[in-house]
Protein backbone atom coordinates (compact mmCIF):
# COMPACT_ATOMS: atom_id res chain seq x y z
CA UNK A 1 0.00 0.00 0.00
CA UNK A 2 1.58 3.25 -1.16
CA UNK A 3 1.49 6.32 1.27
CA UNK A 4 0.97 9.76 -0.27
CA UNK A 5 4.17 11.91 0.76
CA UNK A 6 3.36 14.89 2.37
CA UNK A 7 5.62 17.89 2.16
CA UNK A 8 8.65 18.05 4.77
CA UNK A 9 9.18 21.47 6.84
CA UNK A 10 12.32 22.39 4.74
CA UNK A 11 10.45 22.07 1.53
CA UNK A 12 7.92 24.83 3.12
CA UNK A 13 10.26 26.87 3.78
CA UNK A 14 11.71 27.24 1.20
CA UNK A 15 8.78 27.17 -1.11
CA UNK A 16 8.01 30.02 1.75
CA UNK A 17 11.42 32.15 0.72
CA UNK A 18 11.03 31.51 -2.97
CA UNK A 19 7.60 32.92 -3.06
CA UNK A 20 8.51 35.91 -0.75
CA UNK A 21 11.17 36.74 -3.11
CA UNK A 22 9.12 36.76 -6.29
CA UNK A 23 7.06 39.34 -4.36
CA UNK A 24 9.45 41.59 -3.43
CA UNK A 25 10.91 41.73 -7.49
CA UNK A 26 7.40 41.92 -8.11
CA UNK A 27 6.09 44.79 -5.93
CA UNK A 28 9.81 46.50 -6.81
CA UNK A 29 9.13 46.18 -10.46
CA UNK A 30 5.70 46.78 -10.35
CA UNK A 31 6.75 50.55 -8.05
CA UNK A 32 9.42 51.46 -10.65
CA UNK A 33 6.68 50.93 -13.77
CA UNK A 34 4.23 52.95 -11.76
CA UNK A 35 6.67 55.88 -11.05
CA UNK A 36 8.36 55.79 -14.32
CA UNK A 37 4.85 56.12 -16.03
CA UNK A 38 3.67 59.38 -13.16
CA UNK A 39 7.64 61.15 -14.43
CA UNK A 40 6.62 60.66 -17.73
CA UNK A 41 2.97 62.15 -17.46
CA UNK A 42 4.56 64.91 -15.47
CA UNK A 43 6.83 65.03 -18.17
CA UNK A 44 3.98 65.47 -21.11
CA UNK A 45 1.87 67.42 -19.05
CA UNK A 46 5.11 70.12 -18.40
CA UNK A 47 5.90 69.94 -22.30
CA UNK A 48 1.85 70.94 -22.86
CA UNK A 49 2.54 74.04 -20.36
CA UNK A 50 5.39 74.91 -22.17
CA UNK A 51 4.10 74.43 -25.86
CA UNK A 52 0.58 76.57 -24.75
CA UNK A 53 2.70 79.20 -23.88
CA UNK A 54 5.06 79.53 -26.82
CA UNK A 55 2.05 79.34 -28.79
CA UNK A 56 0.13 82.24 -26.82
CA UNK A 57 3.53 84.53 -27.80
CA UNK A 58 3.55 83.67 -31.17
CA UNK A 59 -0.05 84.27 -31.68
CA UNK A 60 0.70 87.90 -29.72
CA UNK A 61 3.83 88.55 -31.92
CA UNK A 62 2.85 87.79 -35.12
CA UNK A 63 -0.57 89.90 -34.51
CA UNK A 64 1.74 92.94 -33.27
CA UNK A 65 0.99 96.28 -35.08
CA UNK A 66 2.03 99.81 -34.13
CA UNK A 67 -0.70 101.18 -31.99
CA UNK A 68 0.13 103.96 -29.54
CA UNK A 69 -2.28 103.69 -26.58
CA UNK A 70 -4.04 105.89 -24.14
CA UNK A 71 -4.02 105.63 -20.45
CA UNK A 72 -4.80 107.12 -17.34
CA UNK A 73 -5.23 110.96 -17.64
CA UNK A 74 -4.86 110.66 -21.47
CA UNK A 75 -1.55 109.44 -21.14
CA UNK A 76 0.35 108.18 -24.52
CA UNK A 77 2.23 104.67 -24.13
CA UNK A 78 4.51 103.18 -26.91
CA UNK A 79 2.83 101.11 -29.46
CA UNK A 80 5.72 98.43 -27.70
CA UNK A 81 6.91 98.50 -24.96
CA UNK A 82 10.57 96.27 -24.30
CA UNK A 83 12.47 95.62 -21.22
CA UNK A 84 14.66 93.05 -20.05
CA UNK A 85 11.77 91.62 -17.81
CA UNK A 86 8.47 93.09 -19.09
CA UNK A 87 7.22 93.86 -22.76
CA UNK A 88 3.66 95.33 -23.76
CA UNK A 89 2.42 95.47 -27.02
CA UNK A 90 -0.60 95.92 -28.88
CA UNK A 91 -2.17 93.10 -31.08
CA UNK A 92 -5.02 92.19 -33.55
CA UNK A 93 -7.22 89.73 -33.93
CA UNK A 94 -9.70 89.83 -31.26
CA UNK A 95 -13.18 88.32 -32.14
CA UNK A 96 -16.22 90.39 -32.27
CA UNK A 97 -18.83 88.74 -34.20
CA UNK A 98 -20.46 91.29 -36.00
CA UNK A 99 -19.38 93.57 -33.40
CA UNK A 100 -22.04 92.81 -31.00
CA UNK A 101 -19.90 94.16 -28.04
CA UNK A 102 -18.96 97.75 -27.96
CA UNK A 103 -15.03 97.17 -28.28
CA UNK A 104 -12.03 97.25 -30.55
CA UNK A 105 -10.88 93.92 -32.49
CA UNK A 106 -7.36 95.02 -30.49
CA UNK A 107 -6.03 94.09 -27.43
CA UNK A 108 -3.84 95.53 -24.86
CA UNK A 109 -1.17 92.60 -23.47
CA UNK A 110 1.38 92.45 -21.73
CA UNK A 111 4.40 89.58 -20.84
CA UNK A 112 5.97 89.74 -17.24
CA UNK A 113 8.89 88.07 -15.81
CA UNK A 114 7.84 87.92 -11.98
CA UNK A 115 8.48 85.54 -9.02
CA UNK A 116 9.93 83.02 -10.79
CA UNK A 117 7.14 82.68 -13.13
CA UNK A 118 6.01 84.27 -16.74
CA UNK A 119 2.79 86.06 -16.74
CA UNK A 120 0.29 87.01 -19.77
CA UNK A 121 -1.50 90.33 -18.59
CA UNK A 122 -4.28 91.45 -20.45
CA UNK A 123 -6.45 94.72 -20.37
CA UNK A 124 -10.14 94.51 -20.52
CA UNK A 125 -10.06 97.88 -23.15
CA UNK A 126 -8.08 98.72 -25.72
CA UNK A 127 -7.02 102.63 -24.28
CA UNK A 128 -7.98 101.92 -20.16
CA UNK A 129 -8.89 105.08 -18.00
CA UNK A 130 -7.44 102.62 -15.10
CA UNK A 131 -4.46 100.93 -15.93
CA UNK A 132 -4.55 99.03 -13.05
CA UNK A 133 -7.40 97.08 -14.34
CA UNK A 134 -5.66 94.28 -15.79
CA UNK A 135 -5.79 89.99 -15.74
CA UNK A 136 -2.60 88.35 -14.91
CA UNK A 137 -2.64 84.65 -16.10
CA UNK A 138 0.42 82.15 -15.31
CA UNK A 139 1.66 80.68 -18.29
CA UNK A 140 4.73 79.32 -17.08
CA UNK A 141 6.46 78.57 -13.24
CA UNK A 142 9.51 77.14 -11.70
CA UNK A 143 11.93 79.49 -13.56
CA UNK A 144 15.48 80.07 -12.60
CA UNK A 145 15.51 82.58 -15.23
CA UNK A 146 13.33 84.84 -17.66
CA UNK A 147 14.74 87.52 -20.24
CA UNK A 148 13.90 88.80 -23.33
CA UNK A 149 15.57 90.62 -26.01
CA UNK A 150 14.64 92.71 -29.11
CA UNK A 151 16.15 92.68 -32.62
CA UNK A 152 16.16 95.76 -34.28
CA UNK A 153 16.46 97.27 -38.07
CA UNK A 154 19.91 96.43 -38.21
CA UNK A 155 19.35 93.02 -36.60
CA UNK A 156 21.31 94.05 -33.46
CA UNK A 157 20.06 92.72 -30.37
CA UNK A 158 18.86 95.24 -27.28
CA UNK A 159 18.56 94.12 -24.11
CA UNK A 160 16.03 96.95 -24.19
CA UNK A 161 13.39 98.57 -27.15
CA UNK A 162 12.89 102.14 -27.19
CA UNK A 163 11.20 103.77 -30.15
CA UNK A 164 13.75 106.23 -31.68
CA UNK A 165 14.92 107.01 -34.73
CA UNK A 166 18.63 106.76 -35.02
CA UNK A 167 19.91 109.07 -37.80
CA UNK A 168 18.12 112.87 -39.09
CA UNK A 169 15.69 111.85 -41.94
CA UNK A 170 15.46 107.96 -40.63
CA UNK A 171 12.11 106.38 -39.82
CA UNK A 172 10.88 105.96 -36.26
CA UNK A 173 11.25 102.27 -35.51
CA UNK A 174 8.10 101.87 -33.53
CA UNK A 175 8.52 98.05 -33.60
CA UNK A 176 11.20 95.46 -32.96
CA UNK A 177 11.88 92.75 -36.22
CA UNK A 178 12.14 89.92 -33.51
CA UNK A 179 11.76 89.18 -30.11
CA UNK A 180 13.70 86.78 -28.28
CA UNK A 181 13.16 84.90 -25.57
CA UNK A 182 15.42 83.85 -22.66
CA UNK A 183 14.62 81.22 -20.04
CA UNK A 184 15.90 79.02 -17.61
CA UNK A 185 13.67 76.03 -16.46
CA UNK A 186 14.45 74.10 -12.76
CA UNK A 187 13.24 70.94 -14.68
CA UNK A 188 14.05 71.74 -18.41
CA UNK A 189 17.17 74.07 -17.93
CA UNK A 190 18.17 76.41 -20.97
CA UNK A 191 16.12 77.64 -23.79
CA UNK A 192 16.15 80.63 -26.16
CA UNK A 193 12.88 81.62 -28.40
CA UNK A 194 13.02 83.30 -31.68
CA UNK A 195 9.38 85.38 -32.13
CA UNK A 196 9.17 87.30 -35.50
CA UNK A 197 7.04 90.10 -35.77
CA UNK A 198 6.15 90.63 -39.02
CA UNK A 199 4.44 94.11 -39.15
CA UNK A 200 8.12 95.29 -38.73
CA UNK A 201 9.88 92.52 -40.59
CA UNK A 202 8.20 93.19 -43.86
CA UNK A 203 7.99 97.21 -43.25
CA UNK A 204 10.79 98.22 -45.32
Amino acid sequence: MNKEKGFTLIEILIALAVFAILATVTSSAMYYAFNTKERVNQQADRLNVIQLAIILIERDTTQTIARTIRGNEMHLFSAFIGQPQYLELTRLGIENPNSQEKRSNLQRVAYVCHDNQLLRRSWPVLDPTNRDNYEDRILLDNLLDCKFAYLDHNLQVLSEWRENALQQNQKSQPLPKALQFNLTLKDWGKMSLLFIIPEALYAE
